[in-house]
């Protein structure tokens, strides 16, 4: 329904698989659902940092030596959140599309350094996600039908298609959202690999189960057949997106999640359904995310990463925290 919602939102749980350059951590509380949690202080020089249950999936550690940045972003989605002596960066990212390594500029990297803690959305290596998408019983082509799932094959290939025969419509849908994309590692993945070779605490926002059922209540059989109908729009939509996010454009960004909702009243979408999807996907998870913020802020601040809608527009993670009394403050290089 809201194919360039998705690549800002929700498919960080397809991304993250990359292997950890340093040893396993130790483990301690997750964040959940918006839940206050204790933050635990890394401590340098110990045998390990506090993490989150599972984080031993990151990104390899590309820190060892100096980047070359060949093209920094101008305008990054980074944001400044101050209130009692304290700060905290949140940056928003683009969970595939850009690379990181390359392309954040030097003082996200410098922040990111500086903050004892790192936050993101959830733990892509937690097991209660090993299972996702998996059908019970029949097959996407007996559900999609002759027609739909030649339209698949020839957008993903007979073979992509035949592999994902076994999987639930929230899988095509995700491969298909993920279109126009250029292939780069998951800017989550990278951001986790370098705070835990640098032995930061980490915290999740929400447990990775809850995006799954996200994503599979609404990436569903309708969701699918919409995008099977138009597959060039919704890879231009994409690339529009990409494009806004590389700008740092956050009207653009903002216009073009708005734009999507008269295609999926064209697609048997109703008013009610498209307002719901929008408060699952992102409303009610930005609202349960500020707890553990606020949490996290007032131990000595921290950084957090999370998809780029979530601090752009009404009802933000960024709009919630300023009515708390935060001052914000976008970051320039």
């Amino acid at each position: 329904m809201k194919r360039a919602v998705w690549v800002v939102t929700l498919v960080s749980l397809f991304g993250i698989g990359c292997k950890q350059s340093s040893p396993p951590p130790a483990k301690t509380k997750t964040a959940e659902s918006g839940s206050a949690v204790d933050v635990p202080v890394a401590k340098q020089g110990s045998g390990g940092p506090a993490v989150a249950p599972g984080s031993g999936s990151a990104a390899a550690d590309p820190w060892t030596k100096t980047t070359e940045q060949a093209d920094p972003l101008p305008h990054p989605l980074f944001w400044a959140v101050a209130k009692d002596g304290k700060t905290t960066y949140m940056l928003g990212t683009m969970h595939l599309g850009v690379d990181a390594e390359k392309r954040l500029p030097k003082v996200v990297w410098d922040k990111l350094d500086a903050a004892p803690v790192f936050a993101m959305e959830t733990d892509l290596s937690d097991p209660s996600v090993m299972n996702m998408g998996k059908r019970k019983s029949g097959t996407l082509h007996d559900e999609l039908g002759p027609v739909y799932w030649k339209k698949l094959e020839e957008i993903v290939t007979p073979p992509v298609a035949q592999s994902i025969d076994h999987m639930k419509p929230m899988i095509a849908a995700t491969l298909l959202s993920m279109r126009g994309l250029p292939t780069t590692p998951p800017m989550d993945g990278v951001l986790l690999g370098r705070a835990l070779n640098q032995k930061k605490a980490i915290v999740y926002l929400e447990p990775a189960s809850k995006q799954a059922a996200i994503l599979e209540k609404w990436m569903d059989l309708r969701t699918l057949k919409m995008m099977l109908d138009d597959p060039k729009k919704g890879e231009q939509q994409t690339k529009d997106m990409l494009d806004a996010y590389i700008a740092g454009d956050e009207a653009a960004i903002e216009k073009l999640a708005d734009a999507q909702k008269e295609d999926a009243l064209k697609h048997g979408f109703t008013a009610k359904e498209y307002d719901e999807s929008m408060e699952d996907m992102l409303y009610k998870r930005n609202a349960s995310w500020i707890d553990a913020f606020e949490k996290l802020h007032q131990q000595n601040g921290g950084f957090v990463a999370v998809g780029a809608l979530h601090l752009v527009g009404k009802r933000s993670v960024l709009d919630l925290l300023k009515s708390r009394g935060y001052t914000v403050t976008r970051v320039t290089p």
